[in-house]
């Protein structure tokens, strides 16, 4: 349960990261976003960020149960994991995120940070015998 909350928490401050960076390309200032990506496609990650907080709280009790619950955590648990196993090509120098030819730090500390929320949520689905709380 604890895990979940930590997942959560880790969620929520992703997201908070991404809107600092939607707000910095919103003043003219991208520097933050090395990939060119526009102010709305990064709120919008924000959005899901801030929507895969709200299900690790409800998945460990924190929060009343949300529309298909076991569904979604189990989805947003493998999308983390998908997206964190990334960083493996990243390492050899593959970056398979933009058309620059270097990989950034950012692109190794956004793919490590997914991996690590995602084994976060993996091992609090794992203690709670796979089952969110309903």
């Amino acid at each position: 349960m604890k895990l979940l909350t930590l997942g959560a928490t880790l969620s929520f401050s992703a997201a908070a990261a991404n809107a600092t960076i939607a707000v910095g390309n919103l003043h003219g200032e991208p520097a933050l976003n090395a990939n060119g990506g526009s102010a709305l496609f990064t709120l919008s990650v924000v959005a899901l960020l801030a929507v895969s907080g709200l299900y690790a709280l409800a998945a460990s009790g924190r929060i009343r149960a949300l529309p298909l619950m076991q569904n979604a955590i189990h989805a947003i648990t493998a999308f983390y994991l998908l997206r964190g196993l990334f960083l493996l090509p990243q390492l050899f120098g593959y970056n398979i995120f933009s058309t620059r030819l270097e990989v950034g730090a950012g692109d190794l500390l956004l793919s490590a940070a997914a991996l690590a929320i995602g084994i976060v949520h993996l091992v609090g689905l794992s203690r709670q015998g796979g089952d969110a709380k309903q």
